[in-house]
């Protein structure tokens, strides 16, 4: 980017940042904001809460940051009793739940305008994270995503380029099969391969939650998904048993992944140049950086089919808890003000430097990221997605994420395992059911 555009987005952000805070008119108010930003995130947040308080004397914020499971257990509490919060934060994987017990509020698309929030602003899919049956229910803060580190001196050691990442299955797998070499030299596909010998692997896969996003994404690359059109668990179905058999292969028959592996001995692994390609969550970046390796970072590539991009994503969004009747309307607009504010360009830069994703296009394109290893997730940031948009997230990502582990471990064939897991799921979903408000 040269100067002038440089300078042109710049001042775009500058005004875009005091674009829709400006509409609250009314008399002072002052907000409680509950929200779940403990740990070195929580400086940044308190300062731009400061930022907005000095600069908008008619709205007082007072902000209040507790662990996140303490919120999810006191919100509904609070809801039921009068005493909820003017604005809080909620997380991707609770917030459907949330809505469906009736404790966050719809945003009406006039409240959205007046508020000069625009939704088409956004990453698409994690705006609607926070939607649900046609209705918009918060406004994304925050954003992680599940994404693949390569180490570019093993790439360049074993004669492939460094600056191409794979996007598609069949340069994974050349990759992969490229990088795993065993003690006497010899790659994959090559004759006297000794599997059980290997100096370096291709790629890694391993058997928590973290490892099962990785079958998530295949599955939504391959036209899968989690859930049917009833909410039912279909992980399942010949889409996702076919994208997980992939992945499984990579380990019973490509062996270019370690069998029974965990996220710690995968990650010790990668740090000390032993795997090519290591998925996992962007939280790793610090780390990776601060070792000072020669690493890359690239979008989950379409291991699991071709139907489309996917990646998982995690992501905090500003809600409206449902409040009391007779709640001052006053209270609403400057919770509103508020939200469109903290949520502007400008505010999204700021947080990216707790390691958030951008979470719209304007500040992805800022030229702070230019040489940042990150950024080579950007171009496909419209496609990453969060498990949302039904209620019982836990009663389908828990049998889910057994269903991979006893995949990935062998103990079960593929079919087997993703069968038992969406029974089981269902079953929870039917007792979950009589929970929620339908």
């Amino acid at each position: 980017m040269n100067r002038t555009l440089r300078r042109t987005a710049l001042l775009t952000l500058l005004a875009l940042g005091t674009a829709g805070a400006q509409n609250y008119t009314g008399p002072k108010v002052q907000l409680s904001f509950l929200h779940g930003f403990t740990g070195p995130d929580r400086p940044v947040m308190e300062s731009l809460v400061k930022r907005f308080n000095d600069t908008h004397p008619n709205i007082q914020v007072r902000a209040q940051a507790q662990p996140w499971a303490t919120t999810w257990q006191q919100l509904p509490s609070l809801v039921a009793s009068g005493r909820a919060p003017d604005v809080a934060v909620i997380n991707e994987d609770q917030i459907t739940g949330f809505v469906a017990r009736g404790a966050v509020s719809p945003l009406t698309a006039a409240e959205l305008r007046t508020a000069g929030i625009d939704k088409a602003r956004f990453f698409g899919p994690l705006f609607a994270t926070a939607d649900y049956q046609g209705q918009s229910y918060g406004v994304p803060i925050s954003s992680v995503a599940y994404v693949m580190f390569y180490n570019k001196d093993l790439m360049r050691k074993v004669g492939l380029d460094p600056n191409k990442p794979p996007r598609t299955r069949a340069e994974f797998l050349q990759i992969a099969q490229r990088c795993t070499v065993d003690k006497s030299g010899k790659n994959s596909t090559q004759a006297g391969f000794d599997p059980r010998n290997l100096d370096t692997w291709g790629v890694s896969l391993y058997n928590n939650w973290v490892g099962a996003r990785a079958a998530y994404a295949a599955i939504l690359q391959n036209g899968g998904s989690l859930i049917d059109a009833k909410q039912n668990a279909a992980f399942n179905s010949p889409q996702a048993v076919s994208a997980v058999q992939f992945l499984v292969d990579l380990v019973q028959k490509q062996r270019v992944a370690r069998p029974n592996s965990t996220e710690e001995a995968e990650l010790a692994a990668f740090s000390q140049g032993k795997v090519c390609m290591f998925p996992s969550g962007q939280w790793y970046l610090d780390r990776f950086e601060t070792q000072k390796m020669n690493f890359g970072v690239t979008f989950m590539p379409r291991v699991g089919g071709t139907v489309r991009d996917a990646a998982w994503g995690g992501s905090s969004h500003l809600t409206l808890p449902r409040q009391r009747p007779g709640y001052d309307a006053n209270k609403r607009a400057a919770a509103l003000a508020f939200m469109s504010w903290l949520a502007q360009p400008a505010q999204n830069l700021t947080w990216t430097a707790t390691g958030s994703l951008p979470t719209q296009g304007a500040v992805a394109r800022n030229a702070k990221f230019e040489t940042a290893a990150i950024s080579g997730v950007f171009d496909r940031l419209n496609s990453v997605y969060a498990t949302s948009g039904f209620p019982w997230v836990g009663q389908v990502m828990v049998p889910f994420d057994q269903a991979w582990e006893a995949a990935y471990l062998g103990k079960k064939p593929v079919a087997q395992a993703l069968n038992d897991g969406v029974r089981e799921a269902n079953k929870q979903i039917e007792q979950a059911r009589k929970n929620f408000q339908q």
